[in-house]
């Protein structure tokens, strides 16, 4: 009777590609090579691993593909960022390609987020809490400003991305303050799935109804993080970010990476 082998897994074989790719993968992960370094040029790539030009062009591909390197055209290959973009935009051209919507990301957000809130309350330093409401103050400053100048306006991409950028400023730095590595690299991805949205032009919705209510928002969940109280900072988050369901059909409605126009009077909560 033959016995059966207990290795049941084959040796992976890899290309010179994929191995020359594996070793830069693992100067990149070890901190041998840090982010924004260079890589050495192409020909010395290929003498230092012994390969031709073509197999370092396959491997850098193989890198760029996993996020870790970018070329920069003129100047060379370069290690990205820990809190590079790369996956965050394939995992938005992924959900485009399944048809997922606004609500999707904000559904998940509904969810993670009170945890976020509550493990920073826990987590972040003095000095960490008034930095994130440094940064909500800024937010803050700059939506009352984009409302003065450009409601009832079609708004400059520029402008959007000011505001769009200060947001993610703030909910950036409250999951870093977090302290934990998954959440803290799972923001940028996040984020960049979240867009804004626009509320219908009402009686209701004025200009000054918006700013109340985004301060209001804004300031109620940087207070429950300051609490360091985490069931009092899950709960608080989880009240603000409940929506009617009017805002959630209309989500419903507008593809992920859009902007929501929602026809609805803005629902106000207030402490």
């Amino acid at each position: 009777m033959t016995k059966k082998s207990v290795f049941s897994k084959p040796i992976k074989k890899q290309t010179m590609a994929e191995q020359m790719a594996e070793a830069v993968q693992e100067s990149i992960l070890s901190g041998d090579l840090e982010g924004g370094a260079a890589l050495p040029t192409e020909p010395e790539l290929a003498e230092q691993f012994g390969v031709s030009r073509a197999v370092v062009r396959d491997a850098t591909r193989i890198l760029m593909a996993r996020g870790l390197v970018e070329v920069v055209h003129g100047r060379g290959v370069f290690v990205t960022q820990p809190h590079n973009e790369a996956f965050g935009e394939a995992l938005l051209l992924a959900l485009r390609r399944v048809g997922a919507t606004a609500w999707d990301v904000e559904q998940f957000e509904q969810i993670i987020l009170p945890e976020v809130a509550a493990l920073a309350a826990t987590s972040a330093s003095d000095e960490e809490i008034a930095q994130i409401r440094r940064l909500s103050e800024e937010y803050l400053k700059i939506v009352a400003d984009h409302q003065a100048k450009w409601w009832g306006k079609d708004t400059p991409p520029a402008e959007l991305e000011r505001l769009t950028a200060a947001f993610r400023g703030v909910i950036g730095a409250i999951f870093a303050a977090t302290h934990n590595q998954v959440f803290h690299q799972l923001a940028g991805p996040l984020l960049n799935l979240r867009n804004l949205r626009t509320w219908a032009e009402t009686e209701e919705n004025t200009p000054d109804t918006i700013i109340a209510v985004e301060t209001d928002f804004i300031r109620q969940m940087i207070d429950a993080i300051a609490s360091r109280d985490p069931t009092q900072a899950r709960f608080t988050v989880a009240y603000l970010m409940e929506l009617p369901p009017g805002a959630i059909q209309a989500m419903r409605q507008t593809p992920v990476g859009e902007i929501a126009v929602i026809p609805i009077p803005l629902p106000t909560r207030r402490a």
